[in-house]
């Protein structure tokens, strides 16, 4: 019994479902309603219908380029059909992030001349096209200065923490720590500490 059920109920939905993808039936177009007329000029249109018969495949691919030009292709034998990019689109891609970021440009460059990515970055350096750093040098010691003032107030605490303390990545404090080493930060500076610390200290011994 209860597979007679199941059989009705099949039926009866494969019934409803053919009578929905009736409904949704599309009015077919020609060619010619679609690209409207005059397209292609007659010449190209007899040369289709009748190719000569020693290049049968050359003239059709000659034919079809042409066309496909004719209609907005942006190159020959492109099998995409959108028309060619304006300035506006670009605009457009940049405001949604779209385009390549200045990393994968450099990625993509190295890679269709064959050298790696580190290469182009060494020559944009030496030409001066890199990025001026975003702190100067008095800055960067400024804030190497304050590391280690928080390191010796709070030895506990990780250098990543302080590097978001000092608003900076973690991989630029520590380049800047092999940068600036400690004494290098006091000019008057005797095994890491100024005269003055080293005075003060002697002081306090005696």
């Amino acid at each position: 019994m209860n597979e007679f059920w199941i059989l009705i109920l099949t039926a009866l939905f494969a019934t409803n479902s053919l009578d929905k993808a009736e409904s949704v039936k599309l009015e077919l177009k020609t060619f010619d309603e679609i690209f409207g007329d005059g397209w292609w000029e007659k010449g190209e249109a007899e040369d289709l219908k009748t190719p000569a018969p020693t290049n049968f495949g050359q003239n059709v691919h000659h034919q079809i380029d042409r066309q496909n030009t004719q209609i907005g292709q942006i190159e020959p034998n492109s099998t995409d059909q959108n028309p060619p990019i304006t300035e506006s689109d670009h605009s457009e891609n940049a405001k949604n992030g779209e385009e390549m970021n200045s990393y994968e440009k450099h990625i993509t460059v190295a890679k269709e001349l064959g050298l790696s990515d580190t290469t182009i970055y060494r020559w944009k350096s030496e030409l001066g096209l890199t990025i001026p750093n975003k702190h100067s040098h008095s800055e960067q010691k400024e804030l190497i200065k304050r590391y280690y003032e928080i390191k010796d107030q709070n030895p506990k605490i990780s250098d990543e923490n302080i590097a978001k303390m000092l608003k900076i990545a973690s991989r630029t404090l520590r380049r800047w720590k092999s940068q600036f080493k400690r004494p290098q930060l006091h000019p008057n500076s005797v095994d890491g500490h100024s005269v003055e610390e080293n005075a003060a200290a002697n002081i306090r011994e005696i």
